[in-house]
């Protein structure tokens, strides 16, 4: 069991980057067919990454490895994101342009906690994973709502092609550092931001 945790760290963390990829392609084209439809989409993603929030609060409270106490802090901070995604739904783009500000300070501060832990486990990684993937999601909504522009569908095979590069040089450092790091969750989080940033890069610009 413990040599495949080592082998799987690595591909468990571009597995989660390539499941993201294809997330955030399929939300950016819900999210372009119009403003109605950009409603939903945003409704849709809020009520799921609600649920998977919930999910995270209870895998919290039976991780024995995290201390009480930052059991506690992170679920005050997962239940004041829980609070401002469960607002009301953003009919307008001024709506939703507030509801996306005080989502996003409540994302923020809730990744701040995250990386504070200097003993974090799969648990906060997969946790930072969704958090960036959410904010990820609230840059396209925000095209859609605000600058109404996104690149043209014939440009997705570069950007996938780019994107394919990235993850094959991420993947190479992190089995490098994966080596040295013992498989020790907390040692990734550096990484994983990094891919989440060229992430953003591609869907958003």
């Amino acid at each position: 069991m413990e040599t495949l945790e080592k082998t799987s760290l690595t591909d468990k963390i571009i597995n989660g980057l390539k499941k993201a990829v294809e997330e955030l392609e399929q939300f950016r084209l819900q999210a372009s067919l119009g403003k109605a439809q950009a409603k939903d989409v945003y409704e849709e993603a809020k009520k799921k990454f609600n649920a998977y929030l919930h999910e995270a609060k209870l895998r919290f409270d039976n991780a024995k490895e995290i201390a009480t106490e930052k059991t506690t802090q992170l679920k005050t901070a997962l239940e004041e994101l829980q609070v401002q995604l469960a607002l009301g739904k953003a009919e307008t783009k001024e709506a939703f342009e507030e509801q996306r500000k005080t989502i996003t300070h409540a994302l923020n501060s809730l990744e701040t906690l995250i990386r504070s832990n200097k003993t974090s486990s799969e648990y906060y990684s997969r946790l930072l994973m969704e958090t960036e993937q959410f904010k990820i999601k609230l840059d396209i909504l925000r095209m859609q709502y605000k600058l109404n522009k996104f690149r043209k569908l014939e440009n997705l095979d570069s950007t996938k092609t780019d994107l394919s590069k990235k993850l094959f040089d991420i993947k190479n450092r992190l089995a490098k550092k994966e080596q040295e790091a013992k498989g020790k969750w907390e040692h990734f989080q550096e990484e994983i931001s990094d891919a989440y940033s060229h992430l953003k890069k591609a869907f958003v610009g």
